[in-house]
């Protein structure tokens, strides 16, 4: 029986030269399938025109994408990167005032895959922050049974509990890879 890598010593150089290099490694092994969809919600976080977060989520089942949603305006609206934030008035930030034109990533995803008429029933969702309490009704609502966030997101401290208590399992997810790879991104 062929040793896995044996292939390698019957491959002539030309072709070995022309393969990608950390792929011949013996050691290399691919990403987890959690290390792929943080990375992917991180990429479609920079899809918003949010002037103060980028914010993406990845609506899955199994290990298949069924929708994507960022933070931002309606579609349609005028972009905060083309007018400012509406939330600016007289100098100061409104938070909390309903004057923000955007709608977060994770109600984003959920219509996305209703306006396509995709079931997530039963899916799990990765957003690049913890949902705030408005988005986690809205997970619960859209039947979504798991919720994975990489950054936290304002204090609201409620929003575990009321998953648990529903039954949706909420965490933060961590590993070595990501880190490297958000390092590495941010020219760390």
């Amino acid at each position: 029986m062929e040793w896995e890598g044996d292939w390698q010593k019957k491959m002539p150089k030309k072709i070995l030269d022309k393969m990608i290099g950390k792929k011949l490694d013996p050691f290399y092994g691919r990403p987890r399938f959690e290390d792929t969809m943080a990375k992917l919600v991180s990429s479609i976080s920079e899809n918003s025109v949010c002037l103060f977060l980028d914010v993406g989520a990845v609506i899955y089942m199994g290990k298949h994408v069924l929708s994507t949603g960022y933070n931002g305006p309606a579609s349609g609206d005028v972009h905060c990167t083309k007018v400012g934030c509406s939330r600016i008035v007289d100098g100061e930030i409104k938070s909390g005032t309903g004057l923000c034109r955007g709608a977060h990533a994770e109600l984003n995803a959920i219509c996305n895959a209703a306006k396509f008429g995709i079931n997530i029933n039963g899916a799990s969702i990765i957003t690049s922050r913890r949902p705030c309490f408005i988005c986690a009704k809205q997970i619960v609502n859209a039947g979504l049974k798991q919720v994975m966030y990489l950054h936290e997101y304002g204090d609201d401290s409620n929003v575990e509990e009321y998953l648990r208590k529903l039954h949706i399992n909420l965490f933060k997810y961590e590993s070595v890879y990501l880190t490297k790879w958000l390092e590495k991104i941010n020219g760390k």
